[in-house]
């Protein structure tokens, strides 16, 4: 199951060209009279998403979807639509048909709240989180913030909550499952955790109100001259500079004889650098954007900075390398600049074009992906990594983590 997360970069040319005309060979749906279970604006607002999926939808095939059947079968499905639930049911229900992730309806209530909503500071226990369906549901700690509820209750990164407040998490939850964690400040939540290799353990925590903020964490690998940086979950326009600078640190300690750089839980923050990044350890050519309409070549001049652009580079990878750090790794993998360990990833690098509708609601609709130079199409296939280490995240612990272990095996033969 895959759990995409938006990103939200724009690509000024090839993102303004998904919202061009209509092209010449897209189908015309059939016009319709308003149903007995809904309003003129609810079939404007049915066809204007339609129609734009229709236009934008990154994959001409719609990924294997008969698009019109999805359209004609929708509309059946309004003609029973009576509240606004239920047709925010059947739009939901449309856009399901594409594959998972790939495209998102919002109400208008739910559109004004993420506006409104303050995207720094929120109220929970302080921890980013994924999802696994295995062995059975639970939530995945990708990451802790310092000081907060779950860091004060002892809680780490890859440990795994099964339950909260004594209800289990279920399949259908999936990342939604983080409403259960949020609550308001110093309300208190009852955890059922297990550490990798442990007993699971109830933990009591006080939520807090608290910033999204994670930083690099790293270092120089001890007895070793390997450098070590694992990359935040969400990291934002400085990330390329605050890597250079700590390479410079690295190589003031010891001269580096290579550096690992840990992509497993890094996702699209805001302003994520992707040209900076690739120019800090790229050089050339390193694939292309693409939409309907049009591609963008990504041609990067190289900055060495604490030799970044010659040491010995390993990627490490999983399900949760998400959006442009995964594209990041693809372009580093196909030009030979970097070897890949860990686990495949899922291709979650679509860019997504909001979509305003006309009853106010709006669409997030996969527009733009990314094609390697050789020609790997990353959204559709992934990546597969050169040397798989069969440990997820949510299998290991610091101590234990066979990704990194075998990286550094590596670089130090």
């Amino acid at each position: 199951m895959r759990f995409r997360f938006l990103l939200t970069i724009v690509l000024a040319g090839l993102l303004a060209a998904c919202s061009t005309d209509e092209p010449e060979t897209s189908p015309t749906p059939a016009p319709i009279d308003p149903t007995p279970g809904g309003s003129q604006r609810r079939v404007e607002t049915f066809e204007a998403l339609w129609k734009a999926v229709d236009r934008q939808f990154v994959y001409e095939d719609f990924a294997g979807v008969d698009w019109q059947a999805a359209h004609d079968q929708t509309l059946l499905v309004l003609a029973g639509a009576d509240t606004e639930d239920e047709f925010a049911q059947a739009m939901r229900g449309m856009l399901d048909k594409l594959p998972e992730g790939l495209a998102r309806y919002e109400t208008r209530a739910e559109r004004i709240e993420a506006e409104t909503a303050d995207p720094v500071n929120y109220e929970g226990i302080g921890a980013f989180i994924s999802f696994r369906l295995e062995p059975e549901p639970h939530v995945v700690l990708l990451s802790i913030i310092p000081d907060s509820p779950a860091d004060t209750a002892g809680l780490e990164a890859h440990d795994n909550i099964y339950a909260i407040d004594g209800q289990a998490i279920t399949a259908e939850e999936g990342l939604d499952v983080v409403h259960r964690l949020r609550g308001p400040a110093a309300s208190s939540v009852t955890l059922t955790v297990q550490t990798p290799g442990d007993s699971r353990r109830e933990v009591n925590l006080q939520r807090a109100k608290l910033a999204t903020e994670d930083d690099v964490r790293g270092g120089v690998l001890g007895g070793t001259t390997v450098g070590y940086m694992r990359v935040p979950t969400l990291g934002d326009e400085s990330l390329a500079n605050t890597l250079a600078q700590g390479l410079e640190d690295f190589q003031s300690q010891t001269e580096l004889t290579g550096l690992i750089l840990d992509l497993r839980i890094a996702h699209t923050g805001s302003g994520w650098p992707l040209s900076d990044m690739l120019a800090l350890f790229g050089d050339g050519e390193m694939g292309e954007f693409y939409s309907r309409a049009s591609t963008e070549p990504i041609q990067i001049e190289g900055q060495n900075v604490g030799a970044s652009q010659t040491l010995p580079l390993i990627l490490l990878v999983g399900p949760d390398t998400q959006g442009l750090p995964e594209i990041l790794a693809a372009a580093l993998q196909a030009t030979e600049r970097a070897t890949l360990v860990g686990l495949p990833t899922d291709g979650a690098i679509e860019i997504p074009t909001a979509v305003p509708l006309p009853d106010g609601s709006r669409a997030f609709i996969a527009g733009t992906s990314y094609r390697t130079p050789d020609g790997l199409d990353v959204g559709r296939l992934g990546l597969t990594p050169d040397v798989r280490v069969d440990a997820d995240w949510d299998q290991i612990t610091t101590a234990t983590d066979q990704v990194l272990f075998t990286a550094l095996e590596m670089l130090l033969e």
